[in-house]
């Protein structure tokens, strides 16, 4: 954190200007080098502002080139957003959603907001997957309750495109991730941030999510049957020891078996206050064990396929010491594209440098993220800017 490199300029944040309405255009931390906020976080009130003062944070402005910050003003239809841009304005929309879940006097508001939002995923998947799907993984200081049914939706979106499904086919699939721990939505972040031993009624919300989920899209006048199934289904395993029904094998519809293993491993990668976050390889590996038991085997074997054995977004040590980012997967599993992020000495680069690992015997640790957080003001400009999608419906 003491050491900035050329590209990375450190100031406090008295040399910024904060607004409500306005996006950061770079990442936020704390004296201690803790993260608070990262690139293209909307700020949305006085009381955000004034926490963000008071405890003297920095803020790290990259400046590579191409990327422009998202708080300015477009001054064309071709200029681009970064990823962090991006993927914030969907948690924001998200969250503006899941806002209606209750009210009646919405009417259809819920569905069209959803149905948006399917659209949109869509749309930035079919541009860069790796990187949507890498950035979803560096995204640490979100809600749970968001980050993880976006996360899960654009996994399903990335793996049933492989499968070579069609959009309007693929739709109700990314809907129902969306939507699919709706019954235990305001329940999450508690879960999330608890260590201690879940009490009765939190062990009976979790059992009962799936069909209060169901049942709260029917409420909204949701009618698609391959929405409503993988939301009700989410949790049945083939051999008959998930829920609520104890379904067994083909019982359980495609979707809902590929949903399945898409929150295991959304859950599984973010830490929890009663433990530290599973490596992205050890999450996968869980689920190639799990196959033909409680997971779907030919489900299992597409989605490590989609993923490669090194996720997108997952921060690994080369033999030589270097930190490189995974930003996508090569022409075999086993060869990842990366971005060199360091140099042998732990120095940052200028920029990152992408190259494709021939011998992935080269990747000595996987690393968490956390451990590095000062390094995420650059991770998201290793992947180029993108579309961008516009921050309200």
């Amino acid at each position: 954190m003491t050491c900035m490199e050329p590209d990375t300029i450190k100031r406090t944040l008295t040399g910024l200007e904060l607004r409500i309405g306005s996006r950061l255009p770079w990442s936020v931390y704390s004296p201690q080098g803790t993260l608070l906020l990262t690139e293209g976080t909307l700020i949305r009130s006085e009381k955000q502002i004034e926490s963000l003062l008071n405890i003297k944070a920095h803020y790290y402005r990259s400046t590579h080139p191409g990327v422009f910050a998202p708080s300015e003003e477009p001054k064309s239809a071709t200029l681009k957003a970064g990823t962090f841009v991006i993927t914030h304005t969907l948690l924001e929309r998200l969250e503006d959603t899941f806002e209606l879940r209750h009210q009646k006097e919405a009417g259809s508001a819920f569905i069209r907001r959803i149905m948006q939002l399917v659209f949109d995923i869509q749309a930035v998947c079919e541009e860069n997957p790796d990187a949507m799907l890498g950035t979803m993984q560096l995204i640490v200081e979100a809600p749970h309750g968001l980050v993880h049914p976006l996360h899960a939706a654009m996994m399903c979106e990335v793996a049933s495109c492989r499968m070579g499904r069609g959009p309007l086919d693929r739709f109700p699939l990314v809907a129902a991730a969306l939507t699919h721990d709706l019954g235990m939505y305001e329940l999450q972040q508690e879960l999330f941030e608890q260590s201690s031993p879940l009490t009765p009624q939190q062990r009976q919300i979790i059992d009962e999510h799936p069909q209060k989920a169901y049942d709260l899209l029917l409420q909204r006048e949701v009618t698609e049957s391959r929405w409503l199934l993988p939301v009700l289904q989410h949790h049945e395993r083939i051999d008959g020891s998930g829920y609520p029904a104890g379904l067994v094998g083909n019982n359980i519809c495609r979707d809902a078996r590929l949903l399945a293993i898409t929150d295991c491993y959304s859950a599984m990668i973010r830490p929890r206050a009663y433990r530290n976050q599973v490596l992205p390889r050890d999450a996968l590996r869980e689920i190639f064990q799990q196959r033909g038991s409680t997971i779907d085997a030919a489900l299992a074997r597409l989605f490590i396929d989609v993923m490669g054995i090194f996720a997108p977004g997952t921060l690994v040590q080369l033999s030589g010491g270097e930190l490189a980012l995974v930003t996508g997967r090569g022409d075999n599993l086993d060869q990842p594209k990366l971005a060199l992020i360091t140099n042998r000495l732990g120095a940052r680069l200028d920029s990152p440098r992408p190259f494709t690992l021939e011998d992935s015997r080269e990747i000595k640790s996987i690393e968490r993220i956390q451990d590095h957080a000062e390094l995420i003001a650059l991770l998201g400009h290793v992947w180029p800017a993108m579309t961008p999608i516009p921050s309200a419906f």
